[in-house]
């Protein structure tokens, strides 16, 4: 039970033997245990390099076991403690060996993956390895079984993990993925949307992505790539930041003024606009007819004292509304 703290079967028995008793010698120790006085006395020689027993001011010595509750919990921290210096080790050590293998091996550090199901798994699987951020571009077409992708950013949100996704604006007019992004942002991800997105993509922690290469004629993609930690993830990274500027919040809370005085429609119907989709594809989003929604607009365009549109969105952001 106490292996995964560093201590042998020999060192848990004699640490447990020691708890029923005030304190014992090494000989008393090793009848107890069964094992000769030289492993004995090595056992307490381990229980007290990591403090779990104390040596009394005796002749002969005897030696009385720490608190569990004191002694095993510093124990465990320490172990914690050499864990995470360890973990934080692994990104050096995978720079020096992608380092390496980028000029010994650069075939190493692509990988090509063939059919959708390949793909989705591979994806998945990306997605609950990340650690600090995960990166995405998103726009139709989609595999068949993409619909199950959320649940693993699901699990990567309820980690801590950090996502940003970049829609393309057609994403919106798919069915059952509005629901979808609605859902995720409100589990933690930070979406924005912009009329176009450069590829499709997954970036994980810097370190990985996967990128669709090609699309079916049915609009199921058959290969893509997965990269490796390399100067054209570095560039992947910076053409999302350059994307992620320029897009629009999608479906991100509203500040504390559009609570005040926005409806639940209202505060919609911007984000949706703001997105760029149509009246006709708003009103599909929100069940309303597409007249509704022209008069949902005329009256925020004239709470906003604005002449136009274009004006009335302005406004909307410098009141927060956006």
């Amino acid at each position: 039970m106490l292996e995964g703290v560093g201590l042998g079967d020999v060192e848990e028995r004699a640490y447990r033997v020691l708890l029923h008793h005030a304190s014992l010698g090494v000989r008393d120790l090793a009848e107890q245990l069964e094992v000769s006085a030289l492993v004995a006395r090595r056992a307490v020689d381990r229980l007290l390099a990591v403090g779990l027993v104390t040596g009394l001011d005796t002749t002969p010595a005897r030696f009385a076991p720490v608190d569990p509750a004191l002694g095993l919990t510093a124990l465990i921290r320490v172990r914690q403690a050499e864990l995470e210096r360890a973990a934080s080790a692994v990104q050096t050590y995978a720079a020096d060996f992608h380092e390496r293998t980028l000029r010994s091996q650069p075939h190493r550090l692509v990988e090509v993956l063939e059919g959708p199901t390949a793909i989705t798994e591979r994806v998945a699987e990306v997605l609950l390895a990340a650690q600090h951020e995960v990166l995405a571009f998103d726009t139709p077409p989609y595999v068949a079984a993409e619909p199950n992708a959320p649940v693993a950013e699901q699990q990567v949100l309820a980690r801590g993990v950090r996502v940003r996704a970049v829609y393309a604006t057609e994403v919106l007019s798919v069915e059952g993925r509005t629901e979808n992004i609605r859902e995720v942002v409100a589990l933690g991800e930070q979406a924005r949307v912009v009329p176009h997105v450069p590829l499709k993509m997954v970036l994980v922690d810097g370190n990985i992505a996967v990128i669709p290469l090609t699309d079916s004629e049915e609009g199921t993609r058959t290969a893509a790539v997965v990269v490796r930690r390399s100067r054209l993830c570095d560039a992947l990274v910076e053409l999302f930041e350059a994307t992620w500027s320029q897009g629009a919040p999608l479906f991100a809370p509203a500040g504390a003024e559009a609570d005040r005085e926005l409806s639940a429609v209202d505060r919609e119907l911007l984000g949706l606009l703001g997105a760029g989709l149509k009246d006709e594809a708003v009103g599909r989003q929100l069940g309303l007819s597409e007249r509704t929604v022209r008069r949902h607009i005329a009256e925020l365009v004239t709470r906003l004292g604005a002449t136009s549109r274009f004006q009335a969105g302005a406004q909307a952001v410098r009141r927060g509304w956006l």
